[in-house]
């Protein structure tokens, strides 16, 4: 029997230098794939509880998905949702436009570009109040439109009565400080 003694590694053979680094590079993946099994994330082959087929719905447990495809309509509700849809599309367009004009080095250019973002938040920021303060008086739903001279308000109804008409128009004043001649009210359902 042969015993080997530990040497320098300058000492050791081209073999022996072989044999001694595939050892090691063994001993140290049997050491990862120990800690793994140990410690990892991944679970283990075998369920630590009873499985249960895919097919069998839990006892007392009811878990429904579904999905349901809506056509955009051009009145009722739809219509809300759709113009909120564009609204944004064209507010994301306009700030991806301003963007890097924000980043200019101009002087003039950027002030400009700051300026705009802040009108763009300040109007959006007025539109959103208009329609919660309105769904908060009792109207279903409702959009807002600052324009330069005129306020735009279309809510979900049926028809308008002359209060509802008296609290769109007092919303939008105290919100807006937008006199009742500048605001056009409207109706869908």
């Amino acid at each position: 029997m042969k015993v080997m003694t530990l040497k320098r590694w300058g000492d050791l053979k081209k073999g022996q230098k072989w044999v001694l680094v595939g050892s090691v590079i063994v001993a140290l993946l049997v050491l990862y794939a120990f800690w793994q099994l140990v410690f990892g994330d991944e679970p283990l082959s075998q369920p630590t509880h009873e499985s249960m087929p895919v097919q069998v719905q839990p006892e007392g447990q009811s878990i429904y998905f579904s999905a349901e495809v809506v056509k955009p309509l051009p009145q009722g509700g739809d219509y809300f949702v759709n113009y909120r849809l564009q609204r944004e599309a064209s507010r994301q367009e306009v700030k991806t436009m301003l963007a890097p004009l924000l980043d200019s080095n101009v002087e003039k250019t950027r002030e400009e570009a700051q300026e705009k973002w802040l009108q763009l938040s300040h109007k959006i920021q007025k539109e959103e109040e208009i329609e919660n303060l309105l769904k908060i008086s009792g109207i279903k739903d409702a959009i807002a439109d600052l324009g330069n001279n005129e306020v735009a308000v279309i809510v979900y109804a049926p028809n308008l009565e002359g209060t509802e008409i008296k609290v769109i128009q007092d919303i939008v004043f105290r919100v807006t400080n937008t006199s009742k001649e500048q605001v056009r009210i409207a109706y869908r359902y």
